[in-house]
């Protein structure tokens, strides 16, 4: 069966946009555009969740549980060298072995893509500096003293990471003062996910980690330019006011993979009197992308 099977392609003014409905088939858009590329390219997501687990997890959990395979970790990693993404039939197994939040794993560690940038709303703290790391040791260690090092203050320093996928931290909606965060902070958040003032910020958190890695910034290499829907809690959220650098980011892209995720987009919904589907945010963001380009 062709990789076609896994994907709706939409080409608009010369950019390839692959549609799925579960996100872990992007891993066959992948694929494909990995073919056409000298080099594998890197990752820019938009997601709501983080989609940093291993590759193969739940099914090597599933087949050690059944009493199929004795050793689960061993098991995973067979399957992940199994991956080749010059093969048709080998992408198609592995996406019918991955489950959710485990395709990037799947891709970066296969060759398919180089590394990834996660932009998320799920996880603050995300992939953590060196600073960080040894802040929360040190505050740890010397509970209930002040910790010995001083508080991580950008720019941070980082390590590569093993997968090389990369979770960009956020402190809030950009000029939040609230302390504690709340709900309102989420909605006005959830509502600048592709503000230009809102991704500049991402970016640059980005960029201080790409910078760690050899590579100046996150457009400095070729990119696929992901998105899932979920990311969207609000109407308000896809529209944004000021869209150049999401333009930006769309127009340089080398392709377009959109994940619509319908169940998420409904569960993570955040507006209860204009509920909009993933049918409908769909064709927003394809006319994003038109504009765009």
């Amino acid at each position: 069966m062709p990789l076609s099977q896994f994907f709706t392609l939409h080409a608009i003014k010369g950019k390839d946009i692959f549609v799925v409905d579960d996100h872990h088939k992007a891993l066959a858009a992948w694929a494909l555009v990995r073919r056409s590329m000298a080099n594998a390219p890197n990752l820019i997501t938009i997601d709501h969740h983080t989609d940093t687990y291993e590759a193969f997890l739940g099914h090597a959990h599933w087949e050690a549980h059944e009493g199929r395979v004795s050793d689960q970790e061993a098991f995973r990693l067979s399957l992940v060298s199994q991956i080749d993404w010059l093969g048709d039939q080998s992408i198609t197994d592995a996406i019918t072995k991955l489950k959710y939040d485990e395709h990037i794993d799947a891709a970066t560690c296969s060759g398919t893509l180089d590394s990834a940038f996660c932009i998320q709303l799920s996880d603050s703290g995300a992939t953590p500096s060196v600073e960080q790391i040894a802040y929360d040791k040190s505050r740890g260690e010397n509970w209930p003293n002040p910790p010995s090092v001083p508080v991580p203050q950008r720019p941070m320093s980082y390590t590569p990471t093993p997968n090389r996928i990369y979770a960009l931290p956020f402190d809030c909606f950009i000029g939040c003062h609230a302390m504690p965060h709340n709900d309102a902070c989420n909605i006005q958040q959830s509502n600048e996910i592709i503000e230009s003032k809102y991704l500049d910020d991402q970016l640059a958190r980005g960029s201080e980690i790409s910078s760690c890695i050899g590579l100046a910034h996150l457009e400095a290499a070729p990119y696929i330019l992901d998105i899932d829907l979920d990311a969207f809690h609000t109407r308000r959220a896809i529209s944004p006011q000021d869209s150049a650098t999401f333009y930006r980011l769309i127009k340089n892209a080398a392709a377009i993979t959109i994940a619509t995720e319908a169940e998420c987009v409904e569960e993570l919904w955040l507006d209860e009197d204009d509920v909009t589907g993933a049918d409908d945010l769909l064709q927003e963001l394809l006319a994003h992308i038109d504009h765009a380009l």
